[in-house]
C-alpha cells in the first residue's frame, strides 16, 4: 500500500475496519472505538478521549516506523510483510506486560505473525490512555510503515489485515474476568 502520512491514518483505518468486522458479534465486553488528533504534538486528543471514555482496557493502533530500509537486518524491529508490531516500550509508554503476553499468546494460537519492539524514541496515544482512569491496561499494535510521516508512505497490506485479525481475536477472547487479571 502507498499513501500519504500513514502514521496514523493506518491506525484510523484499523479502528474502522475492526468495528465493522465485529459489529454483528456478541462480545464479552462493550467495545468502543475512538479516533483522536494531535498525536504528534503531545497526544492531546487521546488524553481528552481517554478521560471521556474511561476504558477498562485499550488497544492503541499505530503506523509504526519500519526499520527495514538502510539498517542492518538484525537491528530491525519492524519489517514489512512480517506482521504487526507489538510495542513493549517506547519513550512514552511501558505497555502492560500481562496484556502483552495475552496478546502474543492469541497471535500464536491463531498463527498471526507479529514482531516485538522496544523503541528508544517515539511515542503514541497509548501513553495517555494507560495513565487515565487510575491506570488502564494498554497495548500498542502497529502496522509497519516505511517513511511514515511523508507523502510517500509504504506499508504491506498483509500486515494491515493481520493487525485487524489479531485485534479481533484479542477482543473475542476478552471478558471481565480476564481484564481484571491485568
Amino acid at each position: 500500500m502507498m499513501g500519504k502520512a500513514f502514521d496514523n491514518r493506518l491506525g484510523t483505518a484499523a479502528v474502522i475496519d475492526l468495528l465493522n468486522d465485529l459489529s454483528t458479534e456478541k462480545l464479552g465486553l462493550n467495545l468502543v472505538g475512538s479516533l483522536s488528533a494531535q498525536e504528534e504534538v503531545g497526544t492531546r486528543g487521546a488524553e481528552v478521549t481517554s478521560r471521556k471514555i474511561k476504558a477498562d482496557i485499550a488497544i492503541a493502533f499505530e503506523g509504526t516506523p519500519a526499520d527495514d530500509t538502510f539498517r542492518d537486518q538484525y537491528d530491525a524491529q519492524s519489517v514489512l510483510k512480517k506482521g504487526p508490531q507489538i510495542r513493549h516500550r517506547d519513550i512514552s509508554i511501558i505497555a502492560n506486560p500481562k496484556f502483552i503476553k495475552f496478546a502474543r499468546d492469541i497471535a500464536k494460537k491463531h498463527q498471526i505473525p507479529f514482531q516485538d519492539a522496544v523503541r528508544i524514541g517515539g511515542g503514541n496515544d497509548g501513553a495517555k490512555i494507560t495513565l487515565s482512569n487510575y491506570s488502564v491496561p494498554t497495548i500498542v499494535i502497529g502496522v509497519p510503515v516505511r517513511y511514515a510521516h511523508t507523502h510517500y508512505s509504504i506499508s504491506a497490506y498483509e500486515d494491515y489485515k493481520n493487525t485487524i485479525s489479531w485485534a479481533a481475536e484479542i477482543i473475542r477472547a476478552l471478558d471481565s474476568k480476564i481484564i481484571n487479571e491485568f
